[in-house]
């Protein structure tokens, strides 16, 4: 029997399986020009080893199975590092040196056991290409779930809309309808946790804001302190499934997430009362492309390449500093090129937001959402406000430097909203709200310090009886199509969940 004489058909099925488990990991994420182009480069590399072995007269069951060892330690390398740094709970053992060090040395042993047997069993090479046509097959008919799930949720992390569909039209002209501005200043905290914990005054922006009609809500709070989950609740003015709004450390959950930030309740219900939508944040969207940035989708760029012991080495420390030392990226510009384009890609954040205002008030309505990476890590200012270098942005404190990406986050509040009031109509909703507070503390801290966010509102009416002075994020726009739009969406109870990363 051939399944019995060597493990040639695992061989050939395993990178099928390895294929097929990360189309399905993130279904509907990975392009299948990703799974052509490394199933090229597996199968190029195997062939090219079986020609050599043939050649040599070295192919039989023996050499079968070592290759076999071989694929999944080259294939495999990530999940088994990974599990690995599941289970032990030892910082010093679940390193990946360490654990590339004990997986190199069992390969060897397990090589070297196979070279000592005088016979590799049928039974054994039996058992293997039965295990693996096993996975393989489980794997295409998890392909068929999959897709019968992505065709009842979209790959949305929230996939109900129920406000949208009992929406009903006030029946406003255009011209009636406001303009909605809503901006997100990634992990910007409120004035009483700068004035607690960094003895920071920010009443200068605080006073400017009320002095230009706005009203800032004291005691805010996030309900996410990360930004996907926060966000796109905040759009779907509801919770994420708690089973998976906690749970960032699975990259679907993250990429449907993404998702859910361009196709949810609110700009449906804007859509239905025909709104322009402006989607102006560094993720990719459904809506346009906007050229700022894929934020999220490294997950899925990186799922399979990642998984392998080349992707993981690539993106290990040891990697990265043969790789400084052979592109001399020691070099000042080198060194804040990564910080310039961070920089350049707020800029044009910020000057893409500035030209969507129109005074003209016989036109549609548009909506415009701005996602502005600051005060954000990596820092790109020092304590005194010089920009830094990308060497001493990695080795400044997060903490020590806070104050001074609010400083840069207060002047572009200033800009944006000197321009909005300047040149827009004059019934204009302007929002500004950090997604979350300060989340650069270890996991102890979060809940202290990761979800007071900065909570900024403007109503054209200057009506704000709605607006309490706890308000999270999840009721944002449930008072705005409340007092705006004429719905009748009840509030939610304000709830912070720690999200683990």
């Amino acid at each position: 029997m051939i399944l019995k004489k060597s493990a040639f058909l695992a061989l050939v099925l395993l990178p099928v399986f390895f294929l097929l488990h990360n189309y399905n990991e993130l279904f509907g994420f990975i392009n299948v020009d990703q799974i052509i182009k490394y199933g090229l480069i597996i199968y190029l590399i195997l062939g090219l080893t079986l020609l050599a072995l043939y050649a040599g007269k070295k192919w039989n069951a023996k050499t079968s199975v070592i290759l076999f060892s071989l694929t999944i330690f080259v294939l495999l390398f990530g999940p088994i590092n990974n599990y690995i740094r599941l289970i032990v709970h030892s910082r010093i053992l679940s390193s990946y040196y360490i654990v590339f060090t004990i997986c190199f040395f069992v390969l060897i042993l397990i090589i070297r056991k196979i070279v000592k047997t005088p016979i590799i069993a049928p039974k054994t090479i039996l058992f293997i290409n039965l295990a693996i046509i096993f996975i393989t097959v489980t794997e295409l008919m998890m392909l068929f779930v999959n897709k019968a799930a992505y065709d009842r949720t979209k790959n949305l992390i929230y996939p109900q809309k129920p406000l949208s569909e009992i929406f009903v039209s006030p029946n406003l002209a255009d011209s009636a309808k406001p303009d909605i501005y809503f901006f997100v200043f990634d992990a910007y905290t409120n004035d009483k946790m700068l004035k607690k914990i960094w003895n920071f005054d920010n009443s200068e922006i605080a006073g400017w804001l009320v002095a230009n009609g706005f009203h800032l809500p004291p005691d805010t709070r996030s309900n996410y302190n990360f930004t996907a989950f926060s966000v796109s609740s905040t759009f779907n003015m509801n919770y994420i499934d708690p089973a998976r709004g906690s749970n960032a450390s699975v990259p679907i959950n993250i990429l449907q997430a993404n998702e859910s930030l361009s196709d949810n309740e609110t700009l449906d219900i804007l859509k239905k009362e025909n709104y322009t939508i402006n989607f102006l944040a560094p993720f990719k969207n459904s809506i346009k492309e906007n050229n700022l940035g894929h934020f999220f989708e490294y997950l899925s760029d990186k799922q399979i390449s990642r998984q392998t012991l080349v992707g993981s080495l690539y993106d290990s420390r040891i990697w990265k500093f043969f790789a400084d030392k052979m592109t001399n990226t020691s070099d000042s510009i080198s060194y804040k090129k990564p910080l310039l384009e961070k920089f350049r890609l707020i800029r044009n954040t910020v000057d893409e937001i500035k030209s969507t205002v129109d005074s003209t008030t016989n036109r549609k309505p548009h909506f415009v959402y701005g996602h502005i990476m600051v005060p954000h890590e990596p820092p790109l200012f020092d304590s005194s406000g010089n920009f830094l270098s990308y060497d001493q942005s990695l080795h400044a404190s997060m903490f020590d430097t806070y104050t001074a990406q609010i400083r840069y986050a207060n002047s572009l509040i200033r800009e944006i909203v000197s321009s909005i009031k300047a040149h827009n109509k004059a019934n204009t909703i302007i929002i500004i709200e950090g997604d979350h507070g300060f989340g650069f503390y270890s996991h102890d801290s979060i809940p202290r310090f990761a979800f007071a966010n900065m909570n900024a509102i403007y109503f054209p009416d200057k009506d704000y009886s709605r607006v309490y002075d706890s308000l999270s994020p999840i009721n944002t726009f449930r008072i705005v199509f409340d007092q705006f739009f004429k719905q009748r969406y009840p509030l939610l109870k304000d709830i912070s969940t720690v999200v683990s990363e």
